[in-house]
């Protein structure tokens, strides 16, 4: 549109450029002459690009714009709103299908309740964590104990703060996981649009890692293979696991190749405390 009425004011003559300035202005009649339209310089640009009326008013030459910036920055402008939509479009998308922590879960680092002091030492584990990703480290970190224990609290903390940060991330539950994984069978393009996304990101948070699982030999077999792909995928990024299980009792779960791989450049928190009702006197 912009460019369009370039092109008709770049061909009309002295006469109508000023018929069509009194049109837009009849109070300017008496009072204004020499009314012409110059190219002036584009604030956006600096360059010489911008159309304006220039025109004498009582014998002072003033001007005033046609449009705010020149076609080519309002191009430009225009352009980059519609990428960071589509940007945008796709993120959400994304934060769909992998961030499952609701807008109104507030756990985080300001309201983990330090009840003992493995809870305190848990708490300052995760946020040196946190400055070793910030400072571009590599690093897994395995939460394991206790159901109750603040787990899954330190997780979101995590994972809200690095979100914050601009860091890609990713949050979900390993059951869930798992389930989007058997979505894939058969569908080859989905299996790859799954595994580069699971790939990309920056951090990947896993929920309760163990609960996919079922008891049939035949369940953990298939589940301990897809645990290796998956940690594979994750190879040179950061990737956070809480479970229930300890060490040992993990290889029974996911197999000890998995165990050994996320051990890998690894920090570990234990939560196997007594103390079991964490979550009831968390206060939101």
């Amino acid at each position: 549109m912009v460019h369009a009425f370039e092109s008709v004011f770049e061909k009309l003559n002295v006469r109508k450029v000023e018929d069509l300035f009194f049109k837009i202005h009849p109070d300017y009649v008496q009072s204004v002459s020499e009314v012409r339209m110059e190219y002036v310089q584009c604030p956006a640009c600096q360059q010489h690009t911008k159309q304006a009326w220039v025109y004498c008013f009582d014998g002072d030459r003033l001007q005033e714009d046609v449009w705010s910036i020149c076609h080519e920055c309002q191009k430009q402008f225009y352009t980059l709103q519609v990428g960071a939509k589509l940007i945008q479009k796709r993120q959400d998308i994304v934060d769909g299908d992998w961030y499952y922590i609701n807008s109104d879960d507030k756990a985080g680092f300001k309201n983990f309740e330090e009840l003992n002091p493995e809870l305190t030492a848990a708490k300052g584990k995760a946020t040196d964590y946190i400055k070793d990703l910030l400072e571009g480290k590599i690093r897994n970190l395995r939460i394991s104990g206790t159901p109750g224990t603040g787990k899954t609290h330190l997780a979101k903390a995590i994972a809200r703060t690095l979100k914050h940060k601009g860091r890609k991330v990713a949050f979900i539950e390993s059951r869930k996981l798992f389930d989007n994984i058997k979505n894939t069978f058969g569908n080859r393009v989905a299996q790859e649009r799954f595994e580069k996304q699971f790939a990309d990101f920056d951090l990947v948070v896993l929920d309760d890692v163990g609960v996919e699982t079922n008891k049939a030999a035949d369940e953990l077999s298939w589940s301990s293979r897809e645990w290796v792909k998956l940690i594979d995928l994750r190879r040179g990024k950061s990737t956070v696991y809480t479970t229930n299980f300890d060490k040992e009792s993990l290889k029974a779960v996911i197999g000890a190749r998995s165990v050994s791989r996320i051990g890998e450049n690894s920090e570990t928190i234990e939560l196997f405390t007594p103390d079991h009702d964490y979550r009831d006197r968390l206060l939101y």
